[in-house]
């Protein structure tokens, strides 16, 4: 494989490398924005001069990003021409060059040898001055460029060089570039891209006032990538219909062809890096371009159905094909969960959601469709003979089309037969269509968009079966467990209506079905069997109802469970206390390490008495997330749960503790607790020499008050942010003080008092620096039901300052200070009006 590779390449067309014959740079072409990421790189290209030094310094992302422009930049700057007296540029291109070709370009900047010199005299020390060096190789794709440049260094004595690469692949840039001298260059954000638009297209003029809003949507669609945005432009620019409004509309609400031309234009730059992929990344990455334009989706979703679908074996070992795609080829968009923004990304447990931008998916559908892998429909066209005929796979994004007798005809002549996944993407349609159209070899049915009234009986015979996702209010049958093959189970109601006199359960010859690994049924009632029977491969378990004798019987017949969600009901006969031996049984699950308890009917009983010794209560030692809500404990369980030693997420709500004080000593991030009224300083808080960080989102503006007056020890620093989206416009406040000299140490202790009525509100708490404000996402719903409504904040640090132009601080200069007097400042009187305005609407 390696030699018909190495062939591949050393016989591939010489054409003009790919980065010269698509950038932007030139001499008259001015940058847009980037600003940051530029000044950056400036300022680590001008740092002192280190004799005898070899630096690297390397731009990575995707294709068309702006890594070229930006490094032409760089080139460019004046202040880079006075620090550097010798610099060269040299375009590497996917082709390997040799090493004579390399510094006949590096010669042909100095000046000593023209590009089409035929031989190069090896003698030329006496042209190599002992200077600052600064030489740009630009789109690397191998390491034999890095090979290439330690013979050129052997000629320079005394100089300082820095080299600058670009390139689209982390994998091969690390080879050479260590520490914090690379940088992934950024998607630009909607100021910067609509900017770019109006360059382009309207040049010095200013975009009319008309087309402000329109323009921002279009740019919105170019998801930040410059070369779309530049691409979009030139095709608006030369169209005769461009002074029309009507056609401005058009094309931001996609009824016209710019956006497909210019996604079939680009595709040039972008298929290199697909081809460039290894075989065993091909497919799973073609996959990935099925799902909705904007869609996250959590890696578990998307690995269960590459297995479903046989392109993935069972085993966890090769998932970590979507870390390649995502760190080392920067090919899929990722949302990481920890707020540390310096993380190194080692596992793909550590990304919550992942997609592609609407280019890259363009590029995946269109070749996944020529290789038969799955072919997308939006419309009855779309369904041909010839386009259909051999797909393995379908993904409707208009679900009304089973609806239509000549599709179902079309869909049951052509490729019925060899449909292997049946994939409902289009928006949620609530009246119920066939789906029987003679598929017999399906693999995996995704449908949770598409309502069924009853359960389908025409999949009970789709033996092969092994990932089923649907949205159904029916009885689920008893002989479900004919689909023995059955890994992955997902069943949603249409509507979350309980029927007191009726219940709904979970059939009990479920627990017949060995090979299942993932069962999500909301809203109903699981009943274990009397019998001896376990599911030994079951690693996850959501959204059913039990009650806590089932949990008793539970515990000890899902060895494996890794993921364990339960809303329970007490029944009359059963006691809170009896939930603490409860969670005693669950505490020997040894494999856990999410874990949510739900009491849906809570009792709020202020004066009742829980056991209260180091033994009631118990959790596996193994729990990374816990989730509890309506157990109304005492908060001090707290150092209970706290000394857990894996423990990283820790969500509250609704009556989990009663109480008005709780002590904490850990990294504190609280949400919507309308009724917190102070923070309190501890004595712990004296003897902290560390960082301590408080985050407050749509919280009582009192309690920021009282955060931003506590005073930190010596060598101590307080953090505050809040976030408040009671403004018209959201805000976010951000404070930090010294209590005397800096310190670099970070991790120490935080203890806080918390006072004020919070049971309403939602705490939460965890260790360090790391945060998750979600959890993993196993399917696309299960979890979102309950957290959309979210706003992710925590992990958003470095964009709502720049999106909400408002920062509180105490240090910085040129911005507005805090008031940390003992009286409430008028930031926060106007503040706390607002809240209690909007914040008695969002209760009402």
């Amino acid at each position: 494989m390696k030699k018909e590779y190495i062939y591949e390449v050393e016989n591939m067309p010489q054409d003009e490398p790919i980065s010269s014959s698509i950038g932007f740079h030139g001499t008259n072409t001015k940058m847009i924005e980037l600003s940051d990421q530029f000044q950056q790189l400036k300022t680590d290209l001008m740092r002192g001069n280190h004799d005898d030094w070899i630096r690297f310094h390397a731009l990575i992302g995707t294709p068309g990003i702006g890594k070229t422009t930006l490094a032409m930049e760089i080139y460019q700057d004046p202040e880079i021409h006075s620090k550097f007296e010798c610099r060269a540029w040299v375009n590497v291109g996917r082709v390997p060059q040799p090493f004579s070709q390399i510094l006949r370009g590096i010669l042909a900047d100095l000046g000593g040898i023209t590009q089409g010199g035929e031989e190069i005299d090896y003698s030329f020390e006496e042209r190599l001055p002992d200077k600052n060096w600064l030489i740009v190789l630009d789109d690397v794709w191998e390491e034999d460029a890095w090979n290439s440049m330690k013979q050129f260094y052997e000629y320079i004595q005394n100089g300082c060089i820095h080299v600058l690469l670009t390139g689209r692949h982390r994998k091969t840039i690390n080879a050479f570039v260590f520490g914090d001298f690379w940088y992934e260059v950024r998607f630009l954000n909607e100021e910067e891209s609509m900017k770019l638009l109006c360059v382009k297209v309207f040049g010095d003029e200013i975009c009319p006032p008309e087309l402000e809003k329109v323009v921002a949507k279009i740019t919105k669609l170019c998801e930040g990538l410059p070369l779309m945005i530049v691409t979009v432009a030139g095709i608006i620019s030369r169209s005769e219909q461009n002074k029309d409004t009507t056609y401005w509309n058009d094309v931001a609400e996609r009824r016209n062809s710019v956006f497909r031309d210019a996604y079939n234009e680009i595709i040039k730059v972008l298929f290199p890096s697909y081809d460039y992929l290894p075989q065993r990344l091909k497919m799973p990455f073609l996959f990935m371009g099925v799902f909705p334009r904007d869609y996250n989706t959590p890696p578990s979703k998307i690995i269960m159905m590459l297995m479903a679908q046989g392109l993935l074996s069972w085993d966890k070992w090769e998932c970590i094909f979507l870390k390649e795609l995502a760190y080392d080829y920067n090919l899929v968009l990722r949302i990481l969960k920890s707020v540390n923004k310096a993380d190194v990304e080692f596992y793909v447990e550590q990304y919550k959601t992942c997609r592609l931008h609407s280019s890259w998916q363009h590029v995946c559908r269109g070749e996944a469709s020529k290789n038969k892998l799955y072919h997308v429909l939006n419309k009855f066209n779309d369904a041909s003979g010839e386009i259909l005929t051999g797909q393995r796979g379908l993904c409707l994004e208009n679900n009304i089309l089973f609806g239509i007798k000549e599709f179902r005809e079309s869909v049951r002549f052509n490729c019925a037969p060899y449909v292997r996944s049946l994939l409902l993407y289009g928006p949620y349609h609530q009246y119920p269509i066939t789906i029987d159209v003679g598929f017999m070899l399906l693999r995996e049915i995704d449908a949770l968009t598409q309502r069924f009234y009853t359960f389908p009986t025409e999949i009970l015979i789709l033996v092969q079966l092994k990932y089923l996702a649907l949205t159904c209010n029916g009885d689920v049958p008893a002989t479900i467990s004919k689909l023995f093959n059955l890994r992955v189970l997902i069943i949603h109601p249409h509507m979350n209506i309980r029927r007191c006199a009726a219940p709904s359960y979970v059939p009990i010859h479920v627990w017949d079905m060995q090979k299942l690994e993932h069962i999500e049924i909301l809203g109903k009632g699981l009943v274990v069997p009397s019998h001896v029977a376990s599911l030994e491969k079951l690693s996850t378990l959501v959204g059913v109802n039990a009650s806590i004798s089932a949990i008793f019987k539970l515990s000890c017949r899902i060895p494996k469970i890794k993921k364990l969600g339960i809303q329970i009901e007490i029944t009359p006969s059963e006691d809170l206390n009896d939930l603490l031996s409860c969670l005693g049984c669950i505490s020997r699950l040894g494999s856990l390490e999410t874990l949510k308890l739900c009491i849906t009917n809570p009792v709020i009983n202020h004066n009742h008495v829980f056991v209260m010794n180091p033994r009631s209560l118990k959790f596996p030692c193994t729990l990374k997330k816990l989730h509890l809500s309506g157990m109304g404990f005492p908060w001090k369980y707290m150092n209970i749960i706290g000394s857990l030693p894996g423990l990283i997420v820790l969500k509250l709500r609704s009556y989990a503790f009663h109480g008005s004080h709780w002590k904490t000593k850990r990294y504190v991030s609280m949400k919507h607790c309308y009724k917190l009224e102070d923070i309190r300083k501890a004595s712990f808080l004296d003897r902290c020499h560390g960082t301590i960080e408080i985050e407050l989102e749509d919280c009582n503006p009192l309690a920021l008050t009282w955060a931003t007056q506590l005073q930190p020890s010596s060598g101590g620093r307080l953090r505050v942010t809040t976030f408040s989206s009671y403004y018209e416009k959201p805000k976010t406040f951000k404070c930090e003080r010294d209590g005397g000299r800096y310190v670099s140490r970070l991790d120490a202790y935080k203890n806080f008092e918390f006072k004020g009525q919070g049971d309403d509100g939602k705490y939460k708490s965890h260790h360090g620096d790391t945060e998750e404000e979600n959890d993993v996402q196993y399917t696309s719903d299960y979890e979102d039901t309950e957290e959309e409504n979210e706003v992710e904040y925590a992990s958003g640090h470095e964009d709502t300052e720049e999106e909400n132009d408002v920062e509180y601080t105490s240090d910085h200069e040129g911005t507005e200070k805090v008031d940390y007097s003992g009286e409430i400042s008028n930031t926060t009187k106007e503040a706390l009006h607002m809240w209690m305005h909007r914040a008695k609407e969002r209760v009402n």
